[in-house]
């Protein structure tokens, strides 16, 4: 009971805001471990390294399915409880992972830990519950920066574990780094509950009415989901440029530009600060701007080293800070369901994610860089589209139920 008053009540602390950052962070690290050790991996299990790139593309679907059928569970189950019962089953996850034998082993198991690793979809709602209306999104904006750097961390750390000891020490060290997790939580976070569902069935058949029902959270999935299929479009063609004439460099560029996406992690508290004062529907409007420009600059810029860093770094920040002003949109329609409106959310960003890389791959065998440029722009602006409000006077919907009565 004194809990709940905290929620309702108390400011969510800095220390605690920093440890909810650093779990997200190491935990949704777990997702994209996978993407430096495929070589290392083909090279363990005897197949091609095309043959096991599905490894990353399925701990990505299993991860969007984490996303609809466990982290609705928030809204039913005491939140601490489910993130450490989650965890435990990531260290075990891990573990298998680890001892893989062959791909079909790793395929199965890389499917499960995207499923479990799902934990800071579920902390995330629990920050936007504690944290006063006042400063919500400065919140979200600080703990969305663990996110964006466990994302930019798993690649460089894992790199450098599996050069000097093997791949599977990367998932043991995990592994153990989880279990040191455990033992924060279990001491530093705080019980949140949410409303009570009558059962699980009911929640999952709820998702769908939920998403028709509230305009808001449709806006907000389109807008997110197209600035996430940009920033794919962007990120996976990318290696193709950098391949090509002027630069003519190899694949660990990419990695390089790509740390400048940290910097871009910390422009996330400065949009939330901007959500609290100026609203959401502008922070969107200013993230969506941003990487418009970054994409129309990047038409000529993108062969011109510096220019392709800046664009790099101007897209990070629009699509990362886009998330959290449509995140906090989301979770104005309800705390009791946080937890869902975060589950479908999420669903529709990795969806728009999936969708970005496919198209961008297209438009880059079709059209190569303009094309990219020019699909990512376009996708910007249906994002924009998003925000326009659509509204059908209740005059005429009374005069299309009269005549269908009448008709029948």
């Amino acid at each position: 009971m004194i809990v709940k008053d905290r929620e309702k009540t108390s400011d969510i602390s800095k220390g605690l805001v920093l440890l909810m950052a650093t779990v997200c962070g190491f935990t949704v690290a777990n997702v994209y471990l996978n993407q430096t050790l495929l070589v290392s991996m083909s090279a363990s299990f005897h197949v091609s390294a095309a043959s096991i790139g599905i490894i990353a593309t399925l701990a990505q679907i299993g991860y969007a399915l984490g996303n609809l059928l466990i982290v609705p569970l928030g809204d039913i189950f005491e939140r601490k409880k489910l993130i450490l019962f989650l965890l435990f089953a990531i260290c075990i996850v891990l573990a298998l992972n680890a001892l893989s034998i062959n791909k079909t082993w790793m395929l199965v198991t890389s499917l499960a830990l995207g499923i479990v690793t799902v934990v800071p979809q579920i902390i995330v709602p629990l920050a936007a519950n504690i944290a006063s209306g006042h400063n919500r999104g400065k919140v979200l904006g600080n703990v969305a920066i663990g996110l964006v750097c466990g994302i930019l961390g798993a690649r460089l750390v894992s790199g450098f574990i599996d050069v000097h000891f093997g791949w599977r020490m990367v998932y043991w060290t995990s592994a153990v780094a989880t279990l040191f997790i455990i033992l924060l939580v279990y001491v530093y976070f705080p019980k949140s509950k949410g409303a009570n569902a009558p059962s699980y069935k009911h929640l999952i058949m709820s998702l769908g009415p939920l998403f028709i029902k509230e305009r808001a959270l449709q806006q907000a999935c389109v807008s997110q989901g197209m600035m996430f299929a940009s920033f794919s479009a962007f990120w996976t063609t990318l290696v193709f440029l950098l391949d090509t004439d002027p630069y003519f460099y190899g694949s660990d560029m990419v990695g390089v530009i790509g740390l400048v996406g940290i910097a871009g992690a910390f422009a996330t508290p400065i949009i939330g600060r901007l959500i609290d004062t100026k609203g959401a529907k502008f922070a969107s409007l200013l993230c969506m701007s941003i990487s418009l420009l970054a994409f129309i600059g990047l038409i000529r810029g993108g062969y011109w080293l510096p220019g392709l860093i800046l664009g790099a770094l101007l897209i990070t920040i629009g699509t990362q800070a886009n998330q959290v002003a449509c995140q906090f949109t989301s979770f104005q329609l309800g705390e009791e369901k946080r937890s869902r409106l975060n589950g479908l959310y999420m669903v529709s960003t990795f969806l728009g994610g999936s969708l970005g890389s496919y198209v961008g791959l297209l438009a880059w065998s079709k059209w190569e860089w303009h094309g990219v440029c020019a699909i990512a722009i376009l996708m910007i602006a249906i994002s924009f589209c998003s925000l326009i409000p659509i509204s059908i006077p209740k005059k005429t919907i009374g005069n299309f139920m009269n005549k269908k009565g009448s008709n029948t």
